[in-house]
């Protein structure tokens, strides 16, 4: 230890530190959220067994006959239902006493400790949120998610091709895929990329096409900061991509038909994942890995070679705002509030605070939203 413990100029020369300024070089924005929150996405969730959703996925019997002809008349079933349950997401927030009111309090306290970790328990959750969000919420062969929100991954796609992370979901909201109601949940996953499992070039033409694979057209797209470069380093004979401002978010995209395409910096990434901090999710990987490919029953619109090793590059997301549903419980313990400080019983300086939200997102038509990946330049 230095002796004396303090020099001449560190014994009388106080640090400048400013009044509540306190940077953040953890957490990053997402446009994700705010499109969906602008477009009236949210839907109080004020209790039940499950979130129903119902749905049409056939017609009557009718169409053209001979005048003064016999018909047989028969009552089909039309109607089927999506269900999902809400799903718990909680942050910790530990304060110990002695240095929140002690130590870090009065004119020498620049930063509260209090506030500091309750803002980072509402960021941590948003940001969990934001990351489940491109993934699933089933339990399927190797990935068992059933914790997390029901996610992008499992809404595009059709049962019989890999997503952009490997899996097929023969499911949606518990409903069977291309079963009773035929193909009306399904949405097929577009492989960019070649024959072998390598990445390939982002073009207008597939982005184009993706878009008008929709049934009804999308209002917004996302991707990850290295794809929106490479929509930018792009131009067709006919057309260039433009910038413009979405006025209802206030954000910069992409303009491509009537849509908008912003870029989420917690859309999964090859590239850019790997620069985020490692323990943004501790829970879920921001960064896509390798996988297989089905050997069989892949749909040919997709152009995804089968039984071949897979690199999925960078993804891309077409979505219709409309078709989306988050539904916060109105439940006050539930609803991105904190619980009171709880007293630890055997510390009497440590208490602990809870962030909770009971929460789920989903879609009530997964053919108007698309996914891309396997884009590497």
């Amino acid at each position: 230890m230095a002796d004396p413990a303090f020099d001449q100029l560190s014994a009388t020369t106080l640090a400048e530190l400013r009044e509540d300024v306190l940077i953040d070089s953890f957490f990053v924005d997402t446009a994700t959220q705010r499109k969906l929150r602008a477009s009236g996405a949210l839907d109080d969730f004020a209790g039940g067994l499950f979130m129903q959703t119902p749905f049409m996925y056939d017609r009557v019997n009718g169409g053209a006959i001979a005048p003064g002809s016999d018909v047989t008349v028969t009552q089909k079933n039309i109607v089927a239902a999506t269900a999902f349950v809400p799903k718990e997401y909680v942050e910790q927030v530990p304060l110990n006493l002695w240095q929140t009111n002690v130590l870090n309090n009065g004119p020498a306290a620049k930063v509260k400790w209090v506030d500091m970790y309750m803002t980072n328990a509402v960021e941590a959750l948003n940001t969990d949120l934001g990351i489940d969000f491109f993934r699933h919420g089933q339990n399927i062969s190797n990935s068992n998610r059933q914790i997390y929100i029901n996610g992008l991954a499992e809404v595009c796609n059709d049962g019989v091709t890999n997503g952009w992370d490997g899996n097929l979901f023969t499911t949606y909201g518990g409903q069977t895929r291309n079963g009773a109601i035929g193909n009306v949940l399904n949405s097929v996953p577009i492989w960019l990329g070649d024959q072998s499992g390598n990445t390939g070039q982002i073009t207008y033409k597939p982005l184009l096409e993706a878009y008008l694979n929709c049934v009804q057209e999308p209002d917004f797209g996302v991707c990850n900061k290295a794809l929106f470069a490479y929509l930018l380093e792009r131009q067709e004979t006919k057309q260039r991509f433009s910038i413009e401002k979405d006025v209802s978010i206030g954000v910069d995209g992409i303009k491509v038909m009537n849509a908008h395409i912003f870029v989420d910096k917690l859309c999964p990434s090859t590239k850019y994942g790997q620069l985020l901090p490692s323990g943004l999710s501790q829970t879920t990987a921001v960064q896509p890995s390798t996988f297989t490919s089905a050997s069989s029953g892949i749909s040919s619109i997709s152009n995804l070679p089968s039984n071949t090793t897979i690199n999925p590059g960078e993804i891309f997301f077409w979505m219709r705002s409309k078709d989306w549903k988050v539904r916060p419980s109105v439940d006050d313990e539930y609803n991105f509030n904190f619980t009171p400080p709880i007293r630890s019983q055997s510390n009497p300086d440590l208490v602990v605070m809870f962030l909770k939200s009971a929460i789920n997102f989903y879609c009530t038509q997964p053919r108007n939203q698309y996914q891309m990946y396997g884009a590497g330049y």
